[in-house]
């Protein structure tokens, strides 16, 4: 039955999707989305969430063409609320899915990480379906969404993107963690014999020894996720792809840590990292764009947005 209902849901969001495309010349109401106050205007006129994806996709559309980004395929991923899941990845199949080889991927990305499956898949499907993979980092690609980055032919970046460890988490917690935590106890009751016992009795009752393995094995397919998507580059004097998966799983002591741009350039090379570019740019303002318009519902709504796939069908409304 959930096979059943999730395919009726998908059916009903693509015809969603087709109706907003149907009806772009039908609505006769225009907001120049520049001025943020024409924004706080489209929001306050109770226009239906239809309309104004069909304002936005109007306002990126040509957004696009007069920076002279039309040779994109450009899609959106902009998730502060939501971890990175199968509703990600297909969202984003669903906008690429009518390429063949014959268009290059633009990929605005913004997002606090999530799931290391989805996150994969994503980055697979953009690069096995266009020419040319790039993606422009705003603010924050951390953790699963760092690990969608490491499949892209370019990485566009300014001073306040942000890359970030790999490290898989289970709630707040590093899978890497619990092996840490033995050696450091093993470390201890070397220095401190007589503390053996209770560390003994600490771990017999706290620990199923299963969750050591699973924990480490969890940690190992980061490794390999990343190691296929970084194959094939050509990186800095000293890296390749399974040292700078490594690196990026085990290395970083917090999982927050900061890659930014002169650190991601001296693993992944010039020809990877891109600064200051035109796509950059073009993300900062859809970053800047977004992030008011989250603001204004929150404000006036008590929403909040994400925006997940093409320009005009990646709106989502969600209660706050």
């Amino acid at each position: 039955m959930s096979e059943e209902n999730d395919a009726v849901e998908e059916t009903e969001e693509i015809e969603h999707e087709e109706k907003v495309l149907d009806n772009i010349n039908q609505d006769e109401k225009t907001y120049d989305l520049s001025n943020f106050r024409n924004v706080v205007d489209m929001v306050r006129d109770e226009q239906s969430d239809d309309q104004i994806k069909l304002h936005i996709g109007q306002y990126l559309s040509k957004k696009i063409k007069d920076i002279g980004l039309d040779k994109y395929r450009v899609i959106i991923l902009y998730d502060n609320y939501t971890s990175i899941n199968t509703f990600h990845s297909d969202k984003i199949y669903r906008a690429i899915s009518d390429l063949n080889k014959d268009k290059e991927i633009l990929l605005i990305l913004q997002s606090g990480g999530g799931k290391i499956e989805p996150a994969y898949l994503i980055s697979k499907t953009c690069k096995r379906l266009c020419t040319k993979f790039i993606i422009s980092i705003p603010r924050r690609a951390k953790s699963a969404a760092t690990l969608i980055s490491l499949g892209a032919d370019e990485l566009h970046m300014g001073l306040l993107s942000e890359l970030g460890p790999i490290d898989p988490q289970f709630d707040g917690f590093p899978a890497s963690g619990l092996a840490n935590a033995m050696e450091k106890i093993a470390e201890m009751t070397s220095k401190f014999p007589k503390s053996s016992e209770m560390f003994a009795r600490y771990l017999t009752d706290n620990l199923d020894i299963k969750d050591l393995g699973y924990f480490e094995r969890v940690n190992e397919s980061a490794i390999q996720y990343a190691e296929r998507l970084l194959s094939g580059k050509t990186f800095p004097e000293g890296w390749d792809e399974h040292k700078l998966a490594n690196h990026l799983t085990n290395h970083y002591k917090d999982h927050g840590f900061v890659i930014d741009s002169d650190e991601a350039n001296n693993l992944l090379g010039k020809s990877i990292i891109k600064e200051n570019t035109i796509e950059y740019e073009f993300g900062n303002q859809v970053y800047e764009f977004l992030d008011f318009l989250d603001l204004v519902y929150s404000a006036l709504k008590e929403k909040k947005i994400r925006f997940v796939g093409s320009i005009y069908a990646g709106l989502d409304i969600i209660d706050g």
